[in-house]
């Protein structure tokens, strides 16, 4: 047993990627629809098992409900036997034979009579016979049953000497109250006539049984006799086939070769048995139906996922095997693999383990390329570093004594331009702070400015707009000067109109924005889309736009740095963000 396993692993684990997904979701196809249908078949005989107690527990209630009211008409039945006037009434009318007065007292009686039928809603009417056999009728329209059984029905309500009868008729869904009514005055229990009272059996049913249970109740209602006085006329049951052995409880018969639901409460009041029939047939039919149904939903929806298994396998497998063959060409040391292995668009595993491999292996070449980049940088700054020995000293004191000189001379222009050449080249060389303040930074560009101005005139004009809070806000050193030596150099040198600089500052969200504006004739959108790109390279001595964006980046992250927007005849305008930060 043990190697017939083991051989059949093999064979699954030597299968093509394709074919072991297919076989894969066939197996759990299988073993879904196993566990469904034992499932459906529990979760069916549970519903079953609920549904015979809700409907044994609703029939309960109905027969409590209807007993609830029988009961008071018991009531309301004893007042009417009990009451003094209606006593009166009728011991007067056992002994007066005057057709007048006997009139008055019908009326009289009449009137009582009409006050207790209108006192419950169930009371179909109410009949008094009195000693003589006459008849005084209250409410509805009197039953021929009264007159055909009334001698049946007086001698009854003889037998019970007083206490209340419920006489039920099998030919109809009615029933009657019956009372002896003997006087009570000087405790003589005389005769005085019979209490019949009929009752609307049918309302009390539909009123008893709530409206969410109406749909599946049939309440039938069978006497000591085991026939039915009150039943459903659609299903034909003249008696039920055997005697219930419990108070409450259910079965299910075969009755005339069809399937019944029988449930059943035997009243503690009187001698009824109330019963719910359901053909069984409507029941399990729904069951079956909805077991059918999503047993084919479940084979339909399984055979598409298994479709769909095949074409997925077969999309699955490809980009894989181009992965494969990628990884095989980075083996053998070519890292080109932009032509064997494209972006995958897809999120799945597949997608994103493509994408990945793609991101490293450009990462890889851009390492690459950085640290040779990085290498020559380096042979760059040991060079410039040769070339800096010069003793700072010696060029400090050279322009001092020439602007003494030019001072001696009277030369102001001369001097100027001398001072603020040499706070740039003090402030060039100062190698002690790497940040300093704004307003020290605006102090730079001021001297800078002052310099081109001998030079340019009036076609240079240069505004600041330096928010306060701004100032003292720190930033790296030489980051403005070299934006406002762009803006001269690729502005103000190439036209002959005058040429307006603009540098803004100002916070927003706790993030200093500092913008540098000209409206020179600005950029192409090919040389913009390389500066953009990074690959547009600093002209002269000066520092690069992209060395800037990179230094920024490199000190405060890639959320921050320096964005261009430039059209040609339209300016450009160069903005820089970084956090705030205070000293």
């Amino acid at each position: 047993m043990k190697n017939w396993f083991i051989s059949i692993l093999n064979k699954y684990k030597q299968l093509k990627i394709k074919n072991k997904l297919i076989l894969t979701i066939l197996l759990i196809m299988i073993g879904s629809l196993s566990f469904i249908l034992v499932g459906f078949q529990y979760a069916f005989h549970v519903y079953d098992q609920q549904y015979y107690q809700k409907t044994t527990e609703v029939l309960h209630m109905s027969s409590n409900q209807l007993e609830k009211e029988l009961k008071n008409i018991e009531e309301i039945s004893f007042s009417v036997m009990t009451d003094n006037k209606i006593q009166r009434i009728l011991a007067e009318v056992k002994k007066n034979d005057n057709p007048y007065e006997r009139y008055q007292l019908e009326n009289e009686l009449w009137d009582l009579m009409t006050d207790y039928v209108g006192s419950s809603k169930y009371i179909h009417s109410i009949h008094l016979l009195d000693v003589n056999g006459a008849e005084y009728r209250a409410g509805g329209f009197s039953s021929p049953i009264i007159y055909n059984q009334k001698e049946k029905w007086i001698e009854i309500a003889e037998e019970n000497n007083g206490a209340n009868q419920w006489v039920t008729e099998t030919t109809s869904n009615k029933i009657f109250a019956i009372r002896k009514i003997r006087a009570h005055k000087n405790l003589s229990l005389d005769n005085l006539g019979t209490l019949l009272m009929q009752v609307n059996l049918d309302r009390i049913v539909e009123d008893s049984i709530s409206e969410e249970n109406k749909q599946t109740n049939n309440m039938m209602i069978s006497s000591d006799t085991n026939r039915f006085f009150y039943k459903d006329s659609s299903i034909e049951l003249e008696k039920i086939p055997y005697l219930p052995k419990t108070e409450v409880g259910y079965q299910i018969r075969t009755i005339k070769g069809k399937k019944y639901f029988i449930t059943h409460s035997t009243s503690s009041h009187v001698s009824w048995v109330y019963w719910n029939i359901v053909s069984f047939d409507s029941i399990i039919s729904k069951v079956k139906t909805t077991k059918y149904v999503m047993v084919g939903i479940f084979l339909l929806l399984n055979g598409l996922v298994l479709l769909m298994a095949i074409v997925f396998s077969g999309k699955l497998t490809k980009p894989i095997e181009q992965l494969v063959l990628a990884m095989k060409n980075v083996q053998k040391g070519n890292l080109s693999i932009t032509n064997v292995l494209k972006p995958a668009d897809s999120k799945d595993e597949v997608g994103i383990l493509t994408n990945h491999f793609i991101l490293m292996i450009n990462r890889i070449n851009r390492l690459i390329k950085e640290n040779y980049e990085t290498q020559l940088l380096i042979k760059d700054t040991e060079f410039k570093a040769l070339q800096a020995q010069i003793n700072p000293h010696f060029l400090y004191n050279t322009l001092e004594t020439i602007n003494w000189q030019a001072k001696i001379n009277g030369q102001k222009d001369i001097s100027s331009m001398v001072e603020s050449l040499g706070y740039l080249m003090r402030n060039a060389m100062k190698m002690k702070n790497d940040v300093v303040p704004l307003e020290e930074e605006i102090f730079i560009v001021s001297h800078y400015i002052r310099i081109q101005k001998y030079r340019f005139g009036d076609r240079l004009v240069f505004r600041e707009e330096i928010s306060p809070n701004t100032k003292n806000c720190y930033i790296p050193k030489f980051m403005i000067q070299p934006l406002v030596e762009n803006a001269v150099h690729y502005a103000l040198e190439r036209m002959i109109e005058t040429c307006e600089i603009n540098v803004q500052a100002f916070l927003k969200e706790n993030i200093l924005h500092i913008i540098v504006e000209d409206n020179g004739p600005g950029m192409e959108e090919a040389l913009l889309e390389r500066v953009l790109k990074q690959e547009g390279k600093a002209k002269g001595n000066g520092i690069g736009l992209s060395n800037i964006d990179a230094r920024i980046k490199l000190l405060y992250g890639d959320a921050f740095g320096l964005t261009i927007k430039s059209k040609a005849g339209m300016g450009t305008k160069v903005c820089l963000s970084i956090p705030n930060e205070w000293r």
